[in-house]
C-alpha cells in the first residue's frame, strides 16, 4: 500500500511539471519573419575541433544567410584540430572577409575555452553560438536578430533538431532530443528556464562578461550563462518559436558516442543550485527509477506489476501532451511511431545516465574527462 502512495505522489508531481511545460510551449508566441531586416552587428562564434567533414556545410549555410554580410562576423576558433579543418577554414576566410579563423592558444583547450576566446576577440554587442556540426536555413540569422531587436531579451534560445535522421537509432535520438527542446522551451514559456542549447543561442556580450562560469566543468557554459541571466531577470530569457530559426545538427553515430554526450551533459549538474532545475531533475529521475525498480520487483511479486503498468501508462499519456505539439512544430510527427519503444527504454537509460554522469568519466573530442 505504501508503494502505491509513493508511486502516485511521484507520478502526480511529474505529470504537473510536464503539463506546465506543455502549457509554456503553447504560451510561447509564434515568431514569423518580417520584411524589415535588422542591421545590428552580430558575431557568430564557432568552436571547432576535428570537424573537416562538417565545417564546409556549416560555413556554406552561413554564407547563404539573408542577413547583411557587412553586419555579420563569423569567428571560428580552432581547438587544436589534427585533421584538415584548419586548411578548409583558411580557404573560406581568404575568400570571405567576414569569416575569421582564430587558433586557441597552446595553454588552452576545450569548447569552453574556445567560446571564451572567440567572445573576447569579437567586436559586436550581440553574440550567437552555433556548433561546427550544424547547418542553418537562409533566414536563420535574420529571424534571430529580428526577434532580438523587437523584444530585447538578454538571452534567446533557438530551436534545434536533427537533419535528415536515417535509421532507427538516429530517429529514436531525435524524438528524445525534441522532448528536451520542447521541455526547455516550455519552461522558458512559464518563466522557469531550466535548459537551453548552445547549438543555437543568442546572448548579449555584456551578460557573458559579467557572468561567473564554472571553469572546472568541460561543458555547460550555455546553462551556467542562462542561470546568470535568470538571477538578474528570469523574464529576460526567451525562446524563439520560429521555423526560420531552426538549426539542424547531427545525431550520435554510435551508442557509445550517445552515452558519452549525455554523461557530459549530466556531469555539470553537480554545480547546479537552481531550484527549478534540481526539482525537475529529481522528479524525472525518481519516476524513471520507480519504473525500473517496480519492473524488477514485478518479476517476483505480481503486486508491483500493477504499479509499473499504471505509472507507465500515465507517464506515457502525459509525455504525449507535450511531444505532439513539439513534433508538429518541427514537422516530424512521424517520429511518434517510435514513441512506445522510447518509453520502454527511457527509464533504464535515464537511471544509467544519471549515475554515470554524477560518478563516471566520459570521452569528448578524443579527450578524456
Amino acid at each position: 500500500m505504501i508503494a502505491e502512495y509513493i508511486a502516485l505522489f511521484i507520478t502526480l508531481i511529474y505529470s504537473f511539471i510536464i503539463l506546465l511545460f506543455a502549457f509554456g510551449w503553447m504560451k510561447l508566441r509564434s515568431s514569423e519573419m518580417t520584411e524589415e531586416i535588422s542591421k545590428n552587428p552580430v558575431s557568430i562564434i564557432i568552436a571547432c575541433r576535428n570537424e573537416e567533414k562538417n565545417i564546409p556545410s556549416l560555413l556554406q549555410s552561413l554564407i547563404n544567410q539573408s542577413y547583411p554580410k557587412n553586419k555579420t562576423g563569423i569567428l571560428i576558433i580552432d581547438d587544436h584540430s589534427s585533421d584538415g579543418s584548419i586548411s578548409i577554414i583558411k580557404k573560406y576566410s581568404e575568400k570571405y572577409e567576414f569569416i575569421k579563423l582564430l587558433k586557441l592558444p597552446d595553454n588552452q583547450s576545450g569548447k569552453k575555452d574556445a567560446i571564451n576566446f572567440g567572445i573576447i576577440n569579437s567586436n559586436s554587442d550581440v553574440i550567437i553560438t552555433i556548433d561546427a556540426d550544424c547547418i542553418a536555413g537562409p533566414d536563420w540569422l535574420q529571424a534571430m536578430m529580428n526577434y532580438y531587436i523587437t523584444y530585447r531579451p538578454k538571452m534567446l534560445s533557438g530551436p534545434v533538431t536533427f537533419r535528415n535522421p536515417k535509421g532507427i537509432f538516429p530517429k529514436l535520438q531525435n524524438l528524445e532530443f525534441l522532448s528536451l527542446i520542447g521541455s526547455g522551451a516550455g519552461a522558458i514559456g512559464i518563466n522557469k528556464p531550466i535548459m537551453n542549447n548552445g547549438s543555437n543561442l543568442l546572448f548579449e556580450k555584456n551578460l557573458y562578461e559579467n557572468s561567473n562560469l564554472m571553469s572546472e566543468f568541460a561543458s555547460g557554459d550555455d546553462i551556467f550563462l542562462m542561470l546568470h541571466a535568470k538571477s538578474i531577470d528570469k523574464k529576460s530569457i526567451h525562446f524563439i518559436k520560429s521555423k526560420d530559426a531552426i538549426v539542424y545538427t547531427k545525431p550520435a553515430q554510435s551508442v557509445t558516442e550517445f552515452f558519452n554526450q549525455r554523461i557530459r551533459w549530466t556531469s555539470k549538474s553537480k554545480a547546479y543550485r537552481d531550484f527549478d532545475i534540481i526539482f525537475t531533475a529529481v522528479i524525472v529521475t525518481l519516476i524513471n527509477a520507480l519504473l525500473v525498480l517496480s519492473a524488477v520487483c514485478a518479476i517476483t511479486d505480481i503486486y508491483f506489476l500493477k504499479i509499473t503498468l499504471s505509472v507507465f501508462l500515465i507517464k506515457s499519456l502525459i509525455d504525449l501532451i507535450i511531444l505532439i505539439p513539439v513534433t508538429c512544430f518541427f514537422k516530424q510527427s512521424r517520429l511518434l511511431l517510435f514513441f512506445p519503444f522510447v518509453q520502454l527504454i527511457y527509464p533504464l537509460y535515464i537511471v544509467t545516465t544519471v549515475i554515470s554522469g554524477l560518478t563516471g568519466k566520459f570521452v569528448w573530442k578524443d579527450r578524456k574527462y
